[in-house]
């Protein structure tokens, strides 16, 4: 069965090229639609695996959809497209519950890394995403985030520490010599632990706490 993928974008040729693009790769199965307010019924209907939506629709924010999809009891993976630049827009998004962020100029190839990413490792932070996540929070660590911190395991505290230096599910287990399935349920206890949405809201909490990547 091909992964389905969602497109809002509110410039629909841009959303129309997308789809034709990924159409393309045998695995996936797109659609796309221009109007945000169609967004919850299509997604009700066609039950897509990812939701690739730009921070910017119209007068209506990406973000703010996003947080709407996260009431759902089964939400798709959502993909961001946005500006590197934003770090306003990143924070927000990710605290929305976004897990992947891809910027509107990069390759196709791109694109479908991250895709792929979500669906396999929950999260997909390039490196640039990083820098900017890291440039957010350049102060002090902050108490609150140190104290959740602490509640971890120190197994956990190893695992959330890889993530920030932007290991992928595979790569973390590789490091540890443990199952992807083992590390999928520290990631998940440290992201309930943490009280956030998602692997990318943890390692957001993880840098205000004063984390840094090895």
């Amino acid at each position: 069965m091909p992964v389905r993928l969602l497109i809002v974008d509110d410039h629909r040729v841009f959303g129309q090229g997308l789809k034709a693009v990924l159409d393309a790769e045998p695995e996936f199965e797109s659609t796309a639609i221009s109007r945000p307010d169609e967004m919850m019924g299509v997604i009700n209907a066609w039950q897509p695996d990812v939701v690739i939506m730009d921070v910017r629709l119209g007068d209506i924010s990406g973000i703010d959809l996003t947080r709407q999809l996260m009431t759902m009891p089964a939400p798709p993976a959502v993909v961001m497209l946005t500006a590197y630049a934003d770090v306003a827009s990143v924070i927000s998004a990710v605290q929305a519950g976004a897990v992947g962020f891809v910027a509107k100029e990069a390759s196709l190839e791109q694109l479908v890394t991250a895709v792929w990413a979500v669906l396999n490792s929950g999260s997909w932070l390039p490196a640039e995403m990083l820098g900017t996540l890291l440039e957010a929070y350049p102060g002090p660590a902050k108490a609150p985030e140190q104290k959740l911190i602490q509640q971890l395991t120190a197994r956990e505290r190893e695992v959330l520490s890889l993530m920030v230096s932007g290991l992928d599910r595979n790569g973390i287990a590789s490091r540890l010599r443990q199952s992807p399935n083992t590390v999928r349920t520290h990631i998940r206890n440290v992201t309930v632990k943490l009280d956030c949405h998602s692997a990318l809201e943890a390692v957001a909490v993880a840098l205000r706490a004063g984390l840094r990547p090895e």
